[in-house]
């Protein structure tokens, strides 16, 4: 039987700090994107270019179903423009793709992580 042990998570603040960015998020989550909770999800695309709107950070889908997920990450604090961005996003994604269910997520970096070193 395998031993457990308990690790209290670290507070880590992804905003400014110098080594944690939104690329490494991006990277912790497509090499497992089951940690967004989900489910069994493969990425799709990432840094997606939206002509005129900008880029979508991550486009996740459910192995499974003709679910998409618009994933964009928010490093900090949420602010309006973000989530009129991540709308935005879904919005040119579902009517690009409407053989496919949509779902806009909005990753918030205001948890606490355990990062091994």
């Amino acid at each position: 039987m395998e031993t457990l042990s308990y690790v209290k998570p670290d507070r880590i603040i992804l905003k400014n700090h110098p080594e944690f960015s939104e690329r490494w998020l991006q990277d912790r989550i497509a090499d497992d994107p089951s940690i967004l909770g989900l489910g069994d999800l493969v990425v799709k695309d990432r840094e997606r270019m939206h002509p005129r709107a900008g880029r979508l950070d991550m486009l996740l889908q459910d192995a499974e179903t003709n679910r998409r997920y618009e994933v964009e990450i928010q490093l900090g604090s949420t602010d309006e423009s973000h989530i009129v961005r991540t709308i935005e996003y879904w919005d040119i994604e579902r009517k690009r793709y409407p053989q496919y269910e949509h779902a806009a997520v909005m990753g918030l970096s205001r948890r606490r992580l355990k990062v091994d070193e």
